[in-house]
């Protein structure tokens, strides 16, 4: 009686086993689409889209946050609260994502690691500077497959900083490319704007452009202008200083640049940063510029800066005067 008993709960112990197995399986084919033991070496142009969706899915609405992150530069942010969106967050960034890729990706979902783990922007947060955002919704394509790498055409919105000057949404492209461990990884994302702060500018983005009031065709002026040399090669608009935010050539108003230090700086600045020294020369005396001009947005965000509706060229110094003429004889050679 007693092996009758054994017998059968056995039995039905294989039945539960076998039940919960198949179950799991199930679960494994409906609701996950990546398989984070095997990676995605055979991917078909449905299985990429899925990829990239589920995982801008993931870091757009599936993180669900907890306690406020305290201390310098944590007041807009909360931890995750469940460490096992960090182990998720983790695996898409070792098995699918390269790492430009994913601080491209982190920055515009305002994910940021603190001290004690990792945290995402508070809901209605507008801070940072990425300000389109890939929609998971939306209709993603195929644009091209070769060889190694896939070219999706994706849609991006803005959010609430930007204003009405710009598109709402706008079209972007995901690059995924085979890696040497036979996995597709994520490994470029690009829209202009984003890439204009990710690849540029960064912070600088806000000192040159007034968000809700500049419009489109101001970026794309900018860009032509300050992106581009005399040869129509793409060149850095990045604002690297060597002093102050207030200055980039700190003594071009009182000695020749021959004299001093700020000669080797000159040799080392970008387009835009020579173009943003000259005309520091006549801010300095208080030149006005036209209202949301570039000009007119940095120079209006520095404490020294003092529109002079009397300013003319002769408040030129003989030095300053001396020194425009060797920064417009750098910037020409761009």
């Amino acid at each position: 009686m007693i092996d009758k008993k054994i017998h059968i709960f056995t039995i039905i112990l294989l039945l539960m086993c076998f039940i919960y197995g198949c179950g799991i399986k199930t679960y494994s084919k409906t609701e996950k689409f990546i398989d984070y033991n095997y990676g995605v070496e055979n991917l078909s142009d449905e299985d990429a889209i899925k990829l990239v969706k589920e995982i801008v899915s993931f870091m757009d609405t599936g993180i669900e946050t907890g306690e406020a992150v305290e201390g310098i530069n944590g007041e807009n942010f909360d931890y995750f609260k469940n460490k096992e969106d960090e182990d998720k967050l983790e695996i898409y960034h070792r098995n699918y994502i390269k790492d430009s890729a994913y601080n491209y990706l982190t920055a515009m979902y305002r994910i940021t690691r603190f001290n004690s783990g990792m945290g995402k922007a508070k809901t209605g947060f507008d801070g940072g500077t990425i300000r389109y955002k890939l929609e998971a919704e939306e209709d993603y394509k195929i644009l091209s497959r070769r060889n190694n790498e896939i070219c999706i055409e994706a849609v991006f919105n803005k959010d609430s900083s930007l204003g009405d000057g710009m598109p709402d949404t706008d079209k972007g492209q995901i690059f995924l490319t085979l890696c040497d461990d036979n996995k597709w990884r994520i490994s470029k994302i690009s829209q202009w704007y984003d890439d204009l702060v990710f690849y540029e500018l960064e912070e600088y983005i806000d000192e040159f452009f007034d968000s809700q009031n500049n419009v489109k065709e101001d970026y794309d002026t900018f860009i032509r202008n300050y992106g581009y040399d005399k040869n129509g090669n793409r060149i850095t608009m990045q604002m690297l200083r060597y002093s102050l935010k207030d200055t980039i050539l700190a003594s071009s108003s009182f000695d020749v640049l021959e004299n001093l230090d700020d000669s080797y700086i000159l040799e080392h600045l970008s387009k835009l940063a020579t173009y943003i020294a000259y005309e520091e020369i006549y801010a300095r005396h208080g030149k006005m510029y036209p209202k949301y001009s570039i000009e007119y947005n940095y120079f209006n965000g520095l404490s020294w800066y003092k529109e002079n509706k009397k300013f003319s060229e002769d408040d030129l110094s003989d030095i300053e005067r001396h020194n425009l003429e060797i920064i417009k004889s750098h910037l020409e050679e761009f």
